[in-house]
């Protein structure tokens, strides 16, 4: 039910991004994102190369879409060649190995997107490419080559997908593509929004001594990588310049991320604790949170929080916070 959830607030907010008469989803799957389209289109084209898969789809989309939606059975490189163009493209690849580790690029899915690009171009302007979170963003903008805009997406705090908008009339370039971060709520609404690109993030951020509070930019935010540009936008400091941690003498609850009342500063040793259950988290510092819990000699949970982290003086010290009650 969750992942259902989590799919219907993505795939509304999808939806958003893209209108015209006719689309296609060249990745049918479930068919969540397929419905989400038909309302911002007067009809669709949706294919799955599972025979049984392509069936079902077809039976609920028929009772759920008032549009109409053309079902087919066939491999996107196969149909993609006799399909009539279309004014939206959506695909959703696969990963050809699951047994692969740590990032992949856009050549390792099913169906090869890079392969497919020249025949896209002879169908449509406009190609929707749903990416897992895994997969490296600078990179796949150098491998798609025609990117106007990416959306990094947040659901309930985690990351749940990275979306391509390539256009073959009115791309950007690798620096200017705008990165646009969102945390969703349960209807695909925007709660949280952050815009950047490349070239902003060039420009340093600010950095500081811990002050009153701190933040710490969430999932989908952390993945997208600005974080000089979230500085900017909300006259923070950073920690460090590879401390993606925030501080600010008064609070903004604005934040896309936690934010956290600075109790204290302390050295790195279990004297320095009067309390033996903590939250631990480590940001650009050494080592992991399971040996930095068993030297500290901390049971896991309760209300306090640890960040391990190193300042812009290069001191590695623990941040003592707590949640705020707002």
């Amino acid at each position: 039910i969750i992942e259902q959830a989590s799919s219907t607030a993505t795939a509304r907010y999808k939806a958003s991004l893209v209108k015209g008469k006719i689309f296609a989803d060249l990745t049918g799957g479930a068919g969540v994102d397929t419905h989400a389209f038909t309302a911002r289109f007067e009809r669709g084209i949706c294919i799955d190369r599972d025979p049984k898969a392509a069936a079902l789809l077809e039976h609920n989309l028929q009772l759920l879409s008032p549009k109409p939606i053309e079902v087919h059975t066939a491999a996107a490189e196969e149909l993609i060649k006799d399909m009539p163009p279309a004014d939206m493209i959506y695909i959703d690849p696969q990963r050809r190995n699951d047994q692969k580790k740590g990032l992949f690029r856009i050549s390792d899915c099913a169906p090869n997107i890079l392969a497919l690009l020249p025949m896209l171009q002879r169908k449509t302007d406009l190609v929707m490419l749903k990416t897992s979170p895994m997969l490296d963003i600078t990179q796949a903008i150098k491998d798609l080559q025609h990117v106007r805009e990416v959306h990094i997406v947040q659901w309930r705090g985690e990351c749940k997908e990275v979306l391509y908008l390539i256009d073959f009339t009115n791309a950007a370039s690798e620096d200017k593509a705008p990165h646009i971060v969102v945390d969703l709520d349960d209807e695909g609404a925007i709660s949280k929004r952050h815009q950047f690109t490349k070239s902003q993030e060039e420009t340093p951020a600010p950095l500081g001594l811990p002050e009153d509070y701190l933040y710490e930019p969430g999932p989908a935010f952390q993945k997208a990588g600005g974080f000089n540009s979230l500085a900017h936008e909300f006259e923070f400091r950073k920690l460090h310049k590879h401390t993606h941690l925030y501080t600010s003498k008064t609070l903004n609850t604005d934040f896309p991320g936690r934010h956290f009342k600075i109790i204290n500063t302390l050295p790195i040793n279990r004297k320095s604790l009067t309390f033996d259950k903590a939250n631990l988290t480590i940001r650009n510092f050494p080592g992991d949170v399971a040996a930095l819990r068993k030297k500290l000699k901390l049971r896991e949970g309760g209300e306090d929080y640890l960040f391990a982290c190193t300042l812009m003086d290069e001191q590695k010290i623990l941040l003592h916070v707590r949640k705020e009650n707002i």
